[in-house]
């Protein structure tokens, strides 16, 4: 006969194909980014912690992930392990591996001292990964968790060893052993084994709790060696919790037959029907062994009678709940106040949206160190899933447009150079509504750039903000311009296809055209000047000096500015030379400052011009990189009567 739990079943297959409806979505349109951590319970509560540390959530962690650590919690205290079986995406995936490997006959399960041992990893890997994530609010479990590193698409936060690594571990693992991921190596698994552990772990944390209470400053770490340490002695030498919970499977031994089906149904291999009561530290309540007992009475779930239907309702009431209080409350990344927030009598506030530039703790922290230097702001609530911030300030020292004018990344794009150097760029300037960050500026220069007669564009501060836009009036009339600017939408082009992004600026006018820069000016206006100067270049009189100087086009080049580092080590190799400099005069150039009476020109440009560039790291050692940068004749030697 078949058994077939189809409570369990309905609740894993509806929860996978939530996920991947939504990835298969993002493939197809790109304008779809689904969030494939808004439930995950791991952050959730990694995150409440980095709060009570730090003051600030976890990385982008939202509402729903928080109030979805909170119901797991509850959930193991008062019903069991019930997110392992109904609810991980993880965790359904190696049930159905380890049935294949049963169907081949090469399923193991572990027994004895390995066993034991081996359960203490997850331990190990839950203590780093809450102790580092709780210090520096950045979750470090991204590194190697396989579920996220899959689903991501190895985001820029996975390890790709570590992530690919675990995911060939969990495959290949899950064929041939009983739940290896799941008992040895997972961090929520240890997690929610010590909150299943009640009777020893609230006392822990009362006694952590009253120590900080008396002003003791016990780190946080000790905390999380207890529990830690106690979870899994608990689970090693006891292999059973102090838990409150009633809903535990039981057995009536006068009506058990011994015919042991519910043992070979049970997908963590637990001897059930030789228990009383299943307190095995492995068992989720997944109903398997109560769903295929044949015999009436013989098995239970607490005092109900065969209920296979009570841990899926209990799952689906806490996940009705959850997405309830995330629609009612919104949690905040990043809460601070600072100088004279408390006195202050009537302070007020300001609310940022669509900031995209704040994505998770570190760019929310960020803006805290940008504002925090104004004198009269004197609070933060950053939302980082919700890119929105709420800015206190004193009123009688700083008014709103101050606190936008804090907030307000000014920024340049140089998008194109004119045709010729016989074109000089008309001027616009216009006012623009809903520029705010770095985020914003980017969306405008992909506007404007996809008319090739626009040259660059800089913002500055302003309410609206002042929008300068160089462009050959001759080819493009201002009306194309706004109509750009004005846009519900825009095309952005990437690697995996075009991305509708909205936008909602909107131009105070028509603008005016102010002038006209002629082609060396405009170039000039735009160049990121690069000045490095060491091997004690103060120490040298001006006229002791001399400078080689040569076409530099790739100082042009926005992609090659972060390996201008490679070329500067390079260079400074020679003790006789001391500067580096790339600026714009008549053309891009490179300037090398050097002591004549060391080294000559030829032996520079030979350097320049060498195919490998070598570097040396902090720690002395030397490296080599191709050499990505061009160098142009004219040449020449030039001496100088002072320091600039």
């Amino acid at each position: 006969k078949k058994y077939l739990n189809k409570w369990k079943t309905v609740l894993q297959l509806g929860i996978l194909g939530w996920i991947l409806s939504f990835l298969l979505l993002s493939i197809f349109n790109k304008n779809i980014v689904p969030d494939f951590e808004a439930f995950c319970p791991f952050g959730g509560i990694l995150s409440i912690g980095s709060k009570y540390w730090l003051g600030s959530l976890s990385c982008q962690m939202s509402s729903s992930q928080i109030f979805t650590g909170i119901a797991l919690v509850v959930a193991v205290m008062l019903f069991g392990k019930l997110f392992c079986a109904y609810i991980c995406p993880l965790g359904t995936i190696i049930e159905w591996l380890n049935k294949l490997g049963a169907r081949i006959h090469r399923l193991y399960t572990i027994t004895g001292i390995w066993d034991k041992g081996l359960r203490v990893i997850k331990y190990v890997l839950l203590y780093f990964s809450a102790y580092y994530t709780i210090i520096s609010s950045e979750l470090w479990c991204k590194k190697f968790d396989p579920y996220y590193a899959a689903i991501s698409g190895f985001n820029h936060d996975v390890n790709v060893f570590w992530g690919i690594f675990t995911i060939v571990l969990v495959i290949l693992s899950s064929i041939f052993i009983r739940f290896f991921w799941c008992k040895y190596l997972c961090p929520l698994s240890a997690m929610t084994n010590i909150f299943a552990n009640i009777l020893v772990t609230i006392p822990i944390i009362a006694i952590y709790a009253i120590i900080r209470w008396f002003g003791i400053d016990l780190h946080i770490a000790w905390l999380l060696g207890f529990l830690s340490v106690t979870g899994a002695a608990t689970e090693i030498f006891r292999y059973k919790f102090y838990s409150l919970t009633p809903i535990k499977i039981k057995i009536n031994q006068t009506a058990c037959t011994s015919c042991s089906i519910c043992n070979t149904n049970c997908p963590q291999g637990i001897d059930v029907y030789a228990k009383e009561e299943v307190d095995h530290p492995d068992c989720n309540l997944c109903m398997d062994c109560v769903n295929s007992c044949p015999k009436d009475g013989a098995i239970s779930i607490g005092s109900f009678n065969k209920a296979v239907w009570l841990p899926p309702v209990i799952v689906i009431v806490l996940f009705i709940l959850v997405a309830v209080s995330t629609l009612k409350y919104e949690v905040a990344t990043l809460v601070e106040r600072w100088d004279n927030f408390e006195q202050v009598e009537n302070v007020q506030k300001i609310e940022f949206k669509d900031m995209k530039s704040m994505k998770c703790f570190g760019s929310a922290n960020s803006l805290k160190n940008k504002i925090v230097r104004h004198k009269g702001i004197i609070g933060l609530d950053a939302y980082a899933s919700a890119h929105r911030a709420v800015i206190y300030f004193d009123p009688t020292v700083i008014d709103s447009a101050g606190v936008t004018k804090a907030v307000f990344i000014p920024a340049k794009y140089k998008i194109r150079n004119p045709e010729t150097k016989n074109i000089s760029p008309d001027v616009l300037e216009i006012g623009v509504y809903e520029i705010l960050d770095s985020y914003d500026n980017l969306d405008l220069y992909r506007m404007l750039a996809v008319n090739k007669f626009i040259y660059g564009f800089k913002s500055a501060y302003g309410e609206p903000v002042i929008v300068t836009i160089y462009f050959n009036a001759d080819s493009v009339k201002t009306d194309e311009i706004i109509r750009l600017i004005n846009q519900k939408s825009y095309v952005k082009k990437s690697q995996d296809g075009d991305v509708h992004v909205e936008v909602e600026f909107e131009t105070d006018g028509s603008g005016e055209i102010i002038g006209k820069a002629d082609y060396a000016t405009f170039i000039r206006s735009f160049y990121s000047t690069v000045n490095y100067v060491f091997n004690k270049y103060k120490s040298y009189d001006a006229t002791a000096l001399k400078v080689f100087e040569i076409g530099f086009p790739s100082g042009e080049n926005k992609a090659l500015q972060r390996k201008m580092q490679y070329l500067v080590s390079h260079v400074s190799q020679d003790n006789a030379i001391v500067r580096f400099r790339s600026v714009f005069t008549d053309r891009a150039v490179a300037q090398v400052y050097f002591i004549p009476e060391q080294i000559d020109s030829a032996a520079i440009h030979q350097m320049l011009l060498k195919k490998k560039l070598t570097y040396t790291l902090r720690g002395g050692e030397n490296k080599e990189i191709d050499n990505p940068f061009i160098f142009k004749s004219p040449a020449e030697i030039k001496s100088i009567s002072k320091k600039k």
